[in-house]
This record gives C-alpha cells, sequence and structure tokens, in this order.
C-alpha cells in the first residue's frame, strides 16, 4: 500500500510541476507576443511617418487663409438660419370650399 502511494504522489507532483513550467510558459509568451506588437507599432509608425513625409502636399501644413475661413464661416451661418417659407392663402368660395386656382 505504501509503494502504491508513492507512485501516486510522484505522479500527482510530476502533473503539478508540469501546469506550472506550462503555466510559466504561457506567461512568457504573453509577454514575448506583447513587447513583439509594441515593437511592430512602433516600426509601423516610423513607415507611415516617412512615406507620409515623401507625399508632396500631406507631410506639410499651411496656415488657414483669412478668407477661406471668412467664407467657410459665412457658409456655415447661412446653413444654421431657419428659412421661412411663404405661406400661400387659397382662397374659398361662399359655401366654405377651396377655390382652384383656375377659377
Amino acid at each position: 500500500m505504501g509503494q502504491d502511494m508513492m507512485e501516486t504522489l510522484y505522479i500527482i507532483g510530476t502533473i503539478i510541476v508540469g501546469f506550472g513550467v506550462v503555466f510559466k510558459l504561457l506567461i512568457d509568451l504573453g509577454h514575448k507576443i506583447e513587447d513583439g506588437l509594441i515593437e511592430l507599432d512602433e516600426k509601423l509608425a516610423i513607415a507611415i511617418r516617412s512615406v507620409v513625409e515623401k507625399i508632396p502636399g500631406l507631410g506639410e501644413s499651411e496656415p488657414i487663409n483669412p478668407i477661406q475661413m471668412a467664407i467657410g464661416q459665412l457658409i456655415a451661418n447661412m446653413s444654421q438660419q431657419t428659412q421661412q417659407p411663404q405661406m400661400k392663402v387659397i382662397q374659398r368660395d361662399e359655401k366654405g370650399l377651396f377655390t382652384s386656382e383656375d377659377s
């Protein structure tokens, strides 16, 4: 009985150590993937920046022209104003019915 119990304890101990090793490896793998993604993000940002700088007109920004700014404000103000629709009065006859414009 003692020999069987020792073998069971060795097997359980080996399984627990195996799970611990696998858990540690998964944590290390997660950290490596995270570091790799950060490095990839930095390299991608550098690559995008270099491409944008090489395209004429995209990397540069010139100040806004005051006339263009005024036109933009004028357009914005025109779209915000409420438009007053033209009211049209339709005549009625002596019976209270609407009359047509032809007659």
